[in-house]
């Protein structure tokens, strides 16, 4: 569907989206330096930065699972594939670049995995959570903002519409195909279970982010006064 905007609101609201993508960014950052576990959508380029010889970053790794995504997407809308989300290959780099720079910036916050259980665990939680809230306040300000989105949701809502069926059950079975291929990785490579890579956090990711997302959806409207002009 082409939406009718001035140039002027376009210009503001892609801005406005490289901001979002940092905040996204961020949050999946907090939550993996948790160390209960990767939330689903960076489970696989996660696990795959940690094997021992990758010459790949995560954000890198990153750049490629959304490539790959995109090309999925243009497969299954051919025609229908708007022209703008061609875009969505940039904003790919650009996350990765953002992945690499919010992992940096929060390496200090990386919670031991051997740390006293009875400090370690509210420690680990509490931070997850925190994570986790601020990447559900990316995601809806990514939704409010209406210009481009990350592959990661772009391919389920794509899958969505070549299906006809809704968007939230695809998302579902989306993200918890990711974390199978992720729980594939994982024993390829390391050859056994780790709570770090693949954990109670993963599974907490799953509903608490769509919880979070939908808590503060309604409480955003003011974007509006940044993302359209007086």
């Amino acid at each position: 569907m082409n939406i009718k905007r001035s140039k002027e609101e376009w210009t503001r609201r892609y801005i406005s989206f490289i901001a979002i993508l940092f905040i996204i960014a961020f949050g999946t950052s907090l939550s993996i330096r948790a160390n209960l576990g990767s939330s689903p959508i960076s489970a696989p380029p996660y696990i795959l930065s940690l094997i021992p010889g990758m010459n790949l970053t995560m954000g890198q790794l990153t750049i490629c699972m959304h490539v790959f995504f995109i090309s999925i997407q243009m497969l299954l809308l051919r025609k229908d594939f708007e022209k703008r989300q061609y875009a969505q290959i940039l904003v790919s780099f650009l996350f990765g670049f953002y992945t690499d720079l919010t992992m940096w910036m929060t390496g200090f916050l990386q919670i031991p995995f051997d740390m006293n259980p009875m400090i370690g665990y509210p420690l680990r939680l509490i931070e997850l959570l925190i994570g986790g809230a601020v990447l559900a306040f990316g995601i809806a300000c990514e939704v409010r903002c209406d210009s481009l989105m990350l592959a990661g949701e772009g391919l389920p809502l794509a899958i969505s519409r070549f299906l006809k069926c809704d968007f939230g059950k695809v998302k579902i079975c989306s993200d918890t195909s990711l974390v199978l291929i992720g729980t594939i990785f994982m024993f390829i490579y390391f050859g056994e279970w780790s709570w770090k890579l693949i954990g109670v956090g993963t599974l907490i990711s799953m509903f608490y982010v769509g919880i979070m997302v939908r808590v503060f959806s309604p409480h955003i409207a003011w974007l509006d006064k940044i993302f359209i002009p007086k």
